[in-house]
This record gives structure tokens, C-alpha cells and sequence, in this order.
């Protein structure tokens, strides 16, 4: 018990829905017979079914947040515009 995962199911076969983004991951913490607990890094418990799937490990990039594009252009190069405010 303890395991690291990502990428888990909320629906079996429905595919990965939790702690898919860069970096995330959740604690696989205990199974109790048809559900199991897995610790998110929000410190919630969410409680699974067995039989949906997740991946093992963490998901990779984590430091994706820390880069700093040192001007509005060049968040303009990579397509995301500013807010329009509503009119």
C-alpha cells in the first residue's frame, strides 16, 4: 500500500480522468473489499472501484509552471490570447 499512481479511472473503462496533468500524481492508500482509497494531493480521499484502472508512477514535466516567458508576445507565439471582456 502506498503506491504513487496517475491517470486513474472514476468509471470502469471510461479511461483516466484524475491526476493527469504535468507533474500530478495521487497515493494509492488502502482497499476496503469493492473500492479503494486514494489520497489526491489536495490532501481529499476519494474512494475507487477496484476494478478501475490506473497507471503507476508520477506523470512527468512537474516544473512545467515555473518557466517565464518574459513578455506578452511571446505567450502570443505559442496561440493563447488575452480576455476580452464581455461586451
Amino acid at each position: 500500500m502506498g503506491s504513487t499512481i496517475h491517470n486513474i479511472e472514476l468509471k470502469v473503462g471510461k479511461g483516466g480522468q484524475m491526476a493527469r496533468s504535468a507533474g500530478a500524481s495521487a497515493q494509492f492508500a488502502a482497499r476496503e473489499g469493492l473500492y479503494a482509497s486514494v489520497r489526491l494531493k489536495s490532501g481529499e480521499i476519494r474512494k475507487v472501484h477496484v476494478d478501475c484502472r490506473a497507471t503507476i508512477g508520477e506523470v512527468g514535466n512537474d516544473e512545467h509552471n515555473l518557466r517565464v516567458y518574459g513578455k506578452a508576445g511571446a505567450v502570443r507565439w505559442l496561440g493563447v490570447r488575452r480576455r476580452c471582456a464581455a461586451s
